[in-house]
């Protein structure tokens, strides 16, 4: 049993030197070292990471209303209001402003018309990718100020409303 012991181990060892002789041949054959030497470091790609961006929920708005040039140009605009959760906001955009001189700039206006008559201003409208826009936020209801205006104010420190550009009713949609 010895001998059949001594036969097998031969066997096996012929077996795995004769693999190991193809494995490095077919190797040699493609230009490649059979072994990689310690010293050399294989090239690791670095992976990107996109970021989405953080999404902004959409504003559903109760009232809205197209914009009319009352000043004989062609500007155009819609505003739009809603109400909810003790806040109060408007939205403003507009179309075709020409560019105001010098230090004139354009304002925004909410009015209450009828018995109870108030007009509170919006603040000023802000040129934002390219489109004049008016956004205004309170923490009370401010939707019976359905009449906006926007005006064309002089640089002049005086906080009445000027020479209206545009108007319109936010009406419930």
């Amino acid at each position: 049993m010895k001998k059949q012991t001594q036969v097998v181990v031969a066997i096996i060892l012929g077996f795995t030197a004769f693999v190991g002789a193809i494995f490095i041949y077919s190797n040699k054959k493609s230009n490649e070292p059979a072994f990689l030497p310690v010293t050399e470091k294989k090239e690791v790609k670095e992976e990107q990471v996109v970021v989405a961006e953080e999404v902004q929920p959409v504003m559903t708005y109760q009232f809205s209303g197209p914009l009319q040039d009352v000043s004989g140009g062609k500007s155009t605009g819609v505003a739009k209001s809603n109400f909810e959760d003790g806040s109060y906001s408007l939205l403003a955009t507009f179309d075709n402003l020409p560019e105001p001189i010098g230090t004139d700039f354009y304002e925004g206006w909410i009015v209450r018309q009828g018995t109870t008559f108030n007009v509170i201003s919006t603040g000023k409208a802000v040129v934002e990718d390219g489109q004049y826009r008016n956004e205004y936020v309170a923490n009370e209801d401010l939707t019976d100020h359905s009449f906006y205006v926007l005006t064309l104010e002089p640089d002049d420190g005086d906080p009445a409303p000027a020479g209206h550009i545009l108007e319109g009713t936010m009406s419930e949609l």
